[in-house]
């Protein structure tokens, strides 16, 4: 019997694998089959649920309390749905300073205020010393939309943008486990309801994804697999962050496969490419966006980047793991 591995845990190829034979025992009663950032439950309610480990817990541009409503109600907001209600469970560790989780609430309260969500369930279970390692938070959300978005609605010429630079996250958590001090570079952790929620309502837009594990190849890679199409990239389009470049450059990380807490990416009819880069930039958290790629009916289930140096280089999701609890 194949043993998990940290790999499973990547939000890469291993994990796809697992979440789909651990999905299929399920049979007729489960839905969400679509494998979107959320379900739809109703024809306007939508929900998630996600689980945050991440090590350190406190760190440049946030703690897990902050990544928890983040992370949680970002996968609403990249299906347009309005964050409305969370439900929290935390399991901590005998021994953890009360104090300290309880600044990690003020954070996740924060965030709430932010964007308007409530928490309104929650469950707390301690546990031995040396049964966790300090707290684990995972975090159910719930939220409402009138125009749910999603892969299936993209078609072959449809324009791909990200909403700013990517790899700022995963950059950040390898930075502080290998004791690199990286002038300027913070997470890009930040709940993302106030930067999509008016997208959402666009014409021309079909779909979002939040660039978390496995970063922005992943989500690509879930995209173009999804709907059987191509996606193409250009590199010299992203927008990289030169703190996460010099982490890659140091330590031998792909940037594409670096987490993202703050990013997404957003497939639109080109037409609309203007209204759409012009929407994202009038907002803090996407000055960067840009435009990088399109749907394309060549190489369908693949996603091909254009290289700087002129060549074609086929972008995969990870097969091991690029950086254990990162979220």
């Amino acid at each position: 019997m194949e043993k998990l591995t940290l790999g499973h845990g990547t939000g890469g190829r291993l994990t796809a694998d697992l979440i789909k034979s651990f999905s299929s025992q399920f049979g007729e009663a489960l839905t969400g089959k679509e494998l979107e950032d959320c379900s739809m439950i109703t024809s306007d309610m939508a929900i998630t649920i996600d689980g945050f480990t991440v090590s350190p817990r406190v760190f440049p541009g946030g703690d897990i309390g902050k990544l928890a409503v983040c992370g949680g109600t970002n996968d609403l907001a990249v299906r347009g749905a309005k964050p409305l209600f969370l439900a929290m469970s935390i399991i901590a560790e005998e021994g953890l300073d009360q104090e300290e989780l309880l600044s990690y609430g003020r954070s996740a309260a924060s965030v709430c205020l932010e964007i308007g969500a409530k928490l309104v369930a929650g469950d707390t279970k301690v546990v031995p010393k040396g049964a966790a390692d300090g707290v684990f938070i995972t975090l159910a959300s719930v939220g409402k939309t009138e125009n749910p978005l999603g892969m299936s609605r993209i078609e072959t010429g449809d324009k791909i943008a990200v909403t700013t630079s990517i790899g700022r996250h995963g950059a950040t958590i390898g930075a502080l486990r290998y004791d690199l001090s990286v002038e300027g570079l913070k997470s890009d952790c930040a709940a993302l309801w106030p930067l999509l929620g008016p997208l959402a309502k666009m014409e021309g837009i079909k779909a979002m994804r939040d660039c978390t594990r496995g970063g922005l190849g992943t989500a690509l890679c879930e995209w173009a697999e999804g709907i059987g199409k191509g996606i193409e990239i250009d590199e010299s389009s992203i927008p990289m962050d030169q703190g996460v470049l010099s982490v890659c450059d140091i330590l031998g990380f792909d940037p594409l496969h670096l987490a993202c807490e703050g990013c997404a990416i957003v497939a639109y009819r080109p037409d609309q490419e203007d209204r759409v880069l012009s929407a994202l930039r009038s907002h803090p958290l996407g000055i960067d966006a840009a435009a990088i790629g399109k749907v394309v009916d060549g190489h369908p289930g693949m996603v091909g980047m254009n290289t700087a140096s002129g060549g074609m280089r086929v972008v995969d999701m990870p097969i091991g793991e690029v950086l254990p609890r990162i979220c």
